[in-house]
């Protein structure tokens, strides 16, 4: 039998959290030590007692956007947004076998069937007895409410529900039937829309062998109780009454009975607004022996993470703890002794289920609420190896600077923007990073156009350089004696590398923004050169020695966006541009001697081709680097085979675009950031066949 060939490149760990979403983190609901989460298209599968061990669900070719777990933990149910940036992308919910980690169903009712525009699953929830999966989207023309059977994919019922959009989706009690002639059980299901809390029940009609549901209203006070509802969860007490209990936009925890369907009790809880909820029924949640009225474990807008106890009109607080960002998820492992909590933040915590004290990846009590696995809330711009393989800087649209442990995938430490005096609400963000392997300088440009250098073993700030450019430095590179930064103004400017940093050259070449700035290698030059490319179409070299222009290139389509030089042969350039092509420049010749098409014709017109960053293998050995990586708009991570120009793998785990990916200094590893915020880690095995 011929032996399977794997692909070279292969996703190892995922860094990523998608903190905006409610539900975006899970424990599974019998394996007490499992995590399931999304991040970008990805569902991802973890130990949270063991960081590395990772498994990815892939199916979604757009960002997830919501999860749901059956009560069992057999079935896995994930919901994606559409988009006109990948070709027949739909609001797709796909249904995984947990134990064969397969897609069993891809069910398409939520899709809104209009080429250029888009929706989203919002919700999904699973019937207490796995039969059942509901889901909702937020169509503009009015959200549908869909119910699918569990064992054959059908659709049981479709409901027009002439409301914007369904907060939430909670399942309530399974009423069995008592007619001889009806064996199917009915069904309650509850949401809310517009400040209307919402029940409909769901019943087999044996005239049309169908499902039928019937929506009816909950009562409210007379005064009126105009809340929004961001979360619910149904809830049965000792003596077996169901409950609905809601989290509401002003704080409070509001109780409805479900069967008369009342309104009971408002519990004010925070002043942030109640944005996840988790609900645990009467009776022995901690395995002691002892029965107890049900617990509600309450995520707030202001970080606050509470756990109340009792029913119906009584309510107690047992506990709270302070986290940072908003708590959008709350989940209990399936023994109730810890919890996981998730902020908008990109962080998830681990706390003990009885007090809320902050726990390690051990189970053994912390010293302060530290983050189990943290990313960045929001879009990566670039990040930069040292001279080690273990760590790397990267940079997000929120500012802040973060060293990486690939060890253990954990932050070493965290710098904050700085704040711009002018203008204290303006976010200053880094847009490249250069960090030097000798001095362990991390050299920084910055959108509002400071150069400013830190020391990547502890973030502490060292020295900066004023108002470098107009508009903000897009690229700054180290070579002997100088440092060189373009910017978006299209200023390629010489520093000084001693302690004053003294401007020696401005050399305004280019009319757009520089996009890549490239050191020349050529161990048999004179002087030292520095090429640019730029969003102007143009490739200028730049002597610094002689202080002058030497060369200039010109395209007439394509604008370029990162430029690498090839370390043996003619020592040429390699520029990516926005028509997804890499072309090939010889110094001396005024077109390019070559170029490859990281796309085919075969694909989807519509498809956006634009490269985004490029980036060499190190040379191994002592030989010349052989391998390209070539980042997508669509999400790709390519690598390409220098000597032979074919295309060695394709990385496709991103749901937006790639804005960067670098090789590890040995050569070993990739990794890949992106406007997904998500962090992915590859392995990298060598050449292989081409791919399929």
């Amino acid at each position: 039998m011929e032996e399977q060939q794997l692909d070279p490149l292969e996703l190892e760990h995922m860094m990523g959290f998608d903190g905006s979403c409610g539900g975006s983190v899970q424990y599974h609901p019998t394996d007490a030590s499992v995590m399931i989460s999304f991040t970008g298209c990805l569902i991802v599968i973890s130990d949270v007692k063991d960081p590395h061990q990772q498994e990815f669900l892939r199916g979604h070719n757009e960002a997830i956007t919501c999860m749901a777990i059956s009560p069992s933990g057999a079935l896995i149910a994930s919901g994606q947004t559409s988009t006109t940036r990948v070709p027949n992308s739909e609001a797709m919910v796909i249904v995984w076998d947990y134990a064969s980690r397969q897609p069993l169903y891809r069910l398409m009712e939520l899709h809104d069937g209009i080429a250029f525009s888009r929706n989203r699953v919002r919700v999904l929830a699973f019937s207490p007895d796995d039969l059942f999966l509901a889901g909702s989207d937020d169509q503009p023309g009015g959200a549908k409410l869909c119910v699918w059977h569990t064992n054959t994919g059908q659709l049981a019922v479709l409901s027009k529900t002439q409301q914007r959009q369904l907060n939430f989706l909670a399942w309530g009690e399974v009423i069995p039937s008592r007619s001889k002639t009806q064996k199917h059980a009915a069904y309650q299901l509850q949401t809310a829309a517009n400040s209307k809390v919402i029940k409909y029940l769901m019943e087999f009609d044996v005239h049309t062998m169908q499902f039928n549901i019937k929506q009816s209203l909950f009562q409210l006070p007379s005064s009126g109780l105009a809340r929004e509802y961001h979360c619910a969860t149904a809830v049965c007490n000792a003596s077996g009454t169901w409950f609905l209990v809601c989290g509401s936009s002003a704080g409070e925890l509001c109780v409805f009975n479900a069967a008369a369907m009342v309104f009971r009790a408002c519990v004010p809880v925070s002043k942030g607004g109640l944005l996840s909820l988790a609900v645990r029924d009467a009776g022995d949640p901690f395995g002691e022996g002892s029965a107890t009225a049900p617990l509600a474990y309450c995520g707030m807008g202001d970080g606050t993470l509470k756990l109340l106890q009792g029913e119906d009109l009584q309510w107690t607080c047992l506990a709270d703890a302070q986290l940072d960002g908003e708590v959008r998820s709350v989940t209990v492992s399936a023994d109730g002794r810890q919890v996981l909590a998730g902020t908008s933040l990109g962080n998830i915590y681990l706390l003990d289920a009885r007090d809320l004290r902050p726990l390690g990846p051990d189970g053994n009590y912390a010293a302060r609420y530290e983050p189990l696995l943290a990313s960045h809330p929001q879009p990566i711009n670039c990040i930069s190896f040292g001279g080690s393989s273990e760590w790397f800087i990267s940079s997000a649209e929120s500012g802040h600077l973060r060293r990486w442990e690939l060890s253990h995938y954990g932050v070493e430490f965290e710098t904050p923007p700085p704040v711009k005096t002018t203008d204290a609400y303006a976010v200053v963000r880094a847009e490249c990073l250069s960090i030097d392997k000798d001095t362990l300088e991390c050299l920084s440009g910055w959108s509002d156009g400071n150069v400013r250098c830190y020391d990547a073993r502890t973030g502490a700030p060292l020295w900066e350089i004023v108002k470098a450019h107009r508009g903000g430095v897009s690229c700054i590179v180290r070579c002997a004696l100088y440092i060189v930064s373009g910017g978006r103004d299209g200023a390629v400017r010489v520093w000084g590398d001693g302690p004053s940093r003294q401007l020696h050259g401005n050399f305004d070449e280019h009319s757009k923004r520089i996009t890549s700035l490239c050191v020349d290698c050529n161990p048999y030059a004179r002087s030292k050169v520095i090429h640019s490319c730029g969003e102007d179409k143009k490739i200028v070299s730049i002597d610094l020695d002689q202080a002058r222009r030497v060369k200039c290139f010109t395209v007439k389509e394509g604008a370029m966006q990162s430029m690498v030089q090839m370390d043996r042969g003619e020592y040429e350039l390699i520029t990516a541009d926005t028509s997804g092509a890499l072309k090939f420049w010889d110094t001396d010749e005024e077109q390019p001697v070559s170029m490859m098409l990281t796309w085919s014709p075969q694909q989807d017109p519509n498809k956006d081709r634009r490269l985004t960053h490029i980036d060499l293998s190190p040379p191994m050995d002592g030989s010349s680097s052989d391998f390209l990586l070539a980042c997508t708009a669509s999400g790709e991570v390519q690598v390409w085979d220098l000597r032979t120009s074919a295309l060695l793998s394709i990385g496709a785990a991103h749901s937006d675009e790639v804005t960067m990916a670098k090789w590890a200094p040995d050569g070993k590893q990739v990794v890949s950031v992106g406007k997904d915020a998500c962090i992915c880690v590859w392995n990298w095995y060598g050449s292989g066949a081409p791919p399929q």
